[in-house]
């Protein structure tokens, strides 16, 4: 479909007339590369329909990329609502800046750390951060009004690509804030730092197989499981074609069964488990979007998966968006010396953090 034609599954709505009067082209170029990374049209759409922007909301959009959100952002908010969009990157900033000028868009650019967000026009009906922030911050929260809507990356999970697209409603008063977790992701705002909570290990022929451990595990076991997987002697058709196994994955991360781990291995990247039995015997089991992997036919691992593979489908196969998600305060990471921050983490004075958590019912 081409970008100009519109959403057919918003013509005649708000946002459907906003799509059609701002072509992606126009920010994305005409190979769509103008800007690398950059989120596909389509999923802008979608997420906006999520977001919910009303006329007149005062929005804010952290991470502007090609900028063809926040000129969205700001068709949707109209001429009695303000847009403020902010981006760590100068270039970014004054390349979208120039398109804003010479289209008309209302959109006031602010270079900085969007992990602050932008107090100074708080507080927000809406903010769209089109990132992945490592955790996400108070700061955000606070700067929303009661009621209004946050939509972001989140981390779901400890395993490296437990990433999901969050929508959080901040509460009023001593009500606590709202989250509901669906399907997708951003690329993440700075580079991930590897968690206390997880055991990771690499292949150690430079193939580039890794395997990472949820909890406390041996990294001698956790090597044990990538070479059972490694030399696995059963495949299989995976049991979930599709969407399904994303929504699989994150229904594992909300049930967080002991000895679940990710493994990237040659025929792909999927999510499993791994089990040692009484002998010190390890075992592993690997889903992906094709395959079934197992070190043997007769793996405890593999009958542990399936089994969980079985369970999920026996409660109707919940997508991510049927899951539940709790918020809970903690931690946040260090400030790293080389993520070219000079703002603290969590930064607008508070430091504090939110994660997001799956359960298995809203």
């Amino acid at each position: 479909m081409h970008a100009n034609s519109g959403d057919p599954e918003n013509a005649g709505t708000a946002l459907g007339r906003a799509v059609a009067a701002v072509p992606a082209e126009r920010f994305h170029g005409a190979d769509g590369r103008a800007v690398r990374p950059c989120t596909p049209a389509e999923v802008t759409h979608r997420h906006l329909a999520v977001l919910d922007v009303p006329p007149g909301a005062n929005v804010l959009d952290i991470g502007l990329g090609s900028g063809l959100s926040a000129a969205l952002l700001a068709r949707l908010a109209g001429e009695e609502g303000q847009v403020t969009a902010v981006e760590i990157h100068p270039g970014l900033a004054r390349r979208a800046k120039a398109l804003y000028a010479a289209h008309g868009d209302r959109v006031s650019v602010v270079v900085g750390d969007g992990l602050a967000g932008h107090a100074p026009r708080a507080p927000y009906d809406r903010i769209l951060a089109g990132t992945t922030p490592p955790a996400v911050p108070d700061a955000w929260l606070r700067q929303l009004r009661p009621g209004g809507v946050l939509l972001s990356g989140v981390r779901v999970g400890d395993l490296p690509n437990g990433y999901a697209i969050a929508r959080i409603t901040a509460g009023a008063g001593e009500e606590p804030h709202r989250a509901e977790v669906f399907h997708g992701g951003y690329m993440p705002m700075i580079a991930p730092e590897r968690r206390e909570d997880v055991t990771h290990v690499d292949a150690p022929d430079g193939s580039g197989r890794s395997a990472t451990v949820l909890g406390s595990c041996d990294p001698s076991d956790a090597a044990a499981f990538l070479t059972a997987l490694t030399g696995g002697r059963h495949t299989a058709a995976t049991p979930v074609e599709g969407a399904g196994w994303y929504h699989l994955k994150n229904w594992l991360l909300a049930v967080r069964p002991e000895g679940l781990l990710e493994a990237t291995l040659e025929r792909g990247n999927g999510i499993g488990l791994g089990v040692l039995t009484p002998d010190g015997t390890a075992h592993a089991a690997l889903v992906t979007g094709a395959h079934l992997f197992a070190d043997d036919s007769g793996s405890p691992a593999l009958d542990a998966l399936t089994g969980l593979v079985r369970r999920w489908k026996e409660s109707g196969a919940p997508r991510t968006h049927e899951l539940g998600a709790e918020l809970e305060s903690g931690p946040g990471p260090e400030p790293g010396p080389d993520d070219g921050r000079e703002t603290p983490a969590g930064a607008d004075g508070a430091g504090g953090w939110w994660h997001v958590r799956l359960r298995t019912a809203r």
